[in-house]
């Protein structure tokens, strides 16, 4: 004889949809950001996030800068690089026992501060084509980006308004 087995029919309910507030949501055009600025100032992401490591370390040393540097691919070269494109400046010589101390520029400073500001949506960036190169559309890429902007552009515009 076979066994039946009862199962209860239960009332299929729809989910209810909760909206969190979220605290920060600056990193969603990490991107974007990133691909502009990387564009305006002829620098690669490595030196970007280089940069934006030591726009933190007010003055640091070459060993504070090797510490950081061993996350990235090998380049021995990158810190005489980044004198010779003027984001470090030697701020004192080491004498004795002390260590050399070295500062970010004026110009790695404002590039590091502009990054942050277009990030947290202080300032928008340029859809001009004389003031962003993004826009004047000379590769595939750029002309991807340009949507993204625009996009950016919009929310962060009507998020100020509101």
């Amino acid at each position: 004889m076979y066994k039946r087995y009862y199962v209860s029919k239960k009332k299929a309910t729809t989910p209810k949809y909760q909206v969190r507030e979220k605290r920060f949501n600056f990193l969603k055009n990490w991107r974007v950001v990133r691909y502009y600025i990387m564009r305006k100032y002829n620098i690669t992401q490595v030196e970007l996030e280089m940069l934006l490591y030591l726009y933190d370390e007010n003055l640091f040393t070459k060993t504070d800068f090797k510490e950081f540097e061993q996350s990235m691919a090998w380049r021995k070269e990158r810190f005489d690089q980044l004198m010779e494109k003027e984001y470090i400046r030697l701020w004192r010589k080491g004498t004795g026992n002390q260590a050399s101390l070295y500062e970010l520029t004026m110009s790695a400073k404002m590039i590091c501060n502009q990054t942050y500001k277009k990030l947290t949506g202080e300032e928008h960036i340029s859809e001009s084509p004389n003031q962003n190169i993004v826009f004047k559309g000379e590769k595939y890429m750029d002309k991807i980006y340009r949507k993204l902007i625009r996009k950016m552009n919009e929310k962060n515009q009507s998020k100020n308004d509101i």
